[in-house]
C-alpha cells in the first residue's frame, strides 16, 4: 500500500500556487506544519526551510499540539491515516477521528481526507464494504461530512478516494507479487482501475489551495482501467520486457495467508472501483495511466 508523500504534496502544492501567484512556495506567506513521529523527514524540512515546520506528535493525541499553537492559526489540514496491514497499531478511526475534533476546535477551515474508492461516488457513501481498512476509512468520511453538517458551516471538507496504486509495479519483489495475487483473483476480463500516487498529491494541493472550489465534495481518483492481459501488452510496449510476476503459489498463498489482501482483492472482482476517469482528467488533464507512469524516470523502469 502506498500513500501520497508529503514532498509529493509540497511539490504540487508548490507548483499550484506558482501557476497561480507566479511565486515560489519559499515566497509564501502560509506555514506548512506536518505532524509526524517520523524524525527522517528533517531533511525535506530543510528543503522547505521557512516554509515547512515539523510538528512531532501523535495524531490520535493532538490536543496538545494544537494547544501549542495560536488558535486559528492552522487554516487547512491533510490527513492520511495508514491502515493495520500496513504496520498501523491502532485503527484509522483512531488516527483519525481525535484530530478531526481537534483541528475543528482549533479553528481549522478545511479537512482533505484520503481515503479509497468503494464503488462510484453515490455508492461510497453506503458501501462500507467488508475490506477492514475501507471500512475504517468510510466510517471516518461519514464522522467528517456528519461533523461538518453539526457545526453549520464552521470547516468544508474534501475526500479523495484513490483507486490501487500504481506504485504497486515498481520495481521489487512486490511488483512480482502484485502480479501474481492479480492473476490468482481476478477474471481475466475483470478491469482493475489504477492510480498513481503523484496524482494523489495533485489532487490534494487543488483541495488545499483551492477550498471553496472542493467545498463538501467526495471524488474518486483514477487515471487508468486496465485487465492483467492488458497492463501486460502496456508493460511490454513501453519496457521490452515481460511484466514481472511471481509463481501463482506465492500469489495465493499471500491471498490465504493475509486475509484483509484476499478480501481486497474479491472486491475488486465482484463490486471493483468505479472512477469516473473523464471528469478527474478535466481536473487533472495530465492523470498519469500505466504507460504515463511507467515512461516516469523516477518509478524505476525507464531511464
Amino acid at each position: 500500500m502506498m500513500i501520497p508523500t508529503l514532498d509529493q504534496v509540497l511539490s504540487d502544492f508548490a507548483k499550484t500556487r506558482f501557476r497561480k501567484t507566479q511565486t515560489p512556495i519559499t515566497d509564501c506567506l502560509v506555514d506548512i506544519c506536518h505532524l509526524s513521529n517520523d524524525t527522517s523527514l528533517v531533511s525535506l524540512a530543510e528543503s522547505y526551510k521557512g516554509v515547512l515546520e515539523l510538528v512531532q506528535g501523535d495524531s490520535s493525541k493532538p490536543k496538545p499540539i494544537f494547544e501549542s499553537l495560536p488558535k486559528g492559526s492552522v487554516d487547512s489540514l491533510f490527513i492520511v491515516t495508514t491502515p493495520a496491514m500496513a504496520g498501523s497499531k491502532i485503527s484509522e478511526e483512531e488516527q483519525a477521528l481525535p484530530l478531526i475534533d481537534a483541528a475543528v476546535e482549533h479553528g481549522v477551515k478545511h479537512i482533505v481526507f484520503s481515503s479509497v474508492e468503494r464503488g462510484g461516488e453515490e455508492r461510497s457513501w453506503e458501501n462500507p464494504t467488508n475490506v477492514p481498512h475501507f471500512l475504517e476509512k468510510h466510517n471516518v468520511e461519514i464522522y467528517l461530512r456528519d461533523k461538518a453538517e453539526k457545526e453549520q458551516g464552521k470547516f468544508t471538507w474534501t475526500i479523495l478516494r484513490p483507486a490501487a496504486f500504481l506504485e504497486n509495479f515498481k520495481p521489487g519483489m512486490f511488483c512480482s507479487l502484485f502480479t501474481a495475487m492479480w492473476a490468482s483473483s481476478l477474471s481475466p476480463n475483470t478491469k482493475l482501475q489504477l492510480v498513481s500516487v503523484r496524482d494523489i498529491g495533485k489532487f490534494a494541493a487543488k483541495a488545499l489551495t483551492e477550498p471553496a472550489k472542493w467545498s463538501n465534495k467526495a471524488v474518486g481518483l483514477a487515471g487508468d482501467e486496465l485487465t492483467l492481459g492488458e497492463a501486460r501488452t502496456k508493460f511490454a510496449n513501453v519496457t521490452g520486457k515481460k511484466l514481472p510476476q511471481a509463481w501463482s503459489l506465492f500469489g495465493k498463498g499471500m491471498l490465504w495467508a493475509v486475509k484483509e489482501v484476499g478480501t481486497m482483492f474479491q472486491f475488486f472482482e465482484d463490486e471493483g472501483y468505479h472512477v469516473d476517469m473523464e471528469a478527474r482528467r478535466k481536473d487533472v488533464p495530465d492523470l498519469q495511466d500505466f504507460e504515463a507512469w511507467l515512461k516516469e524516470p523516477s518509478n524505476g523502469w525507464t531511464n
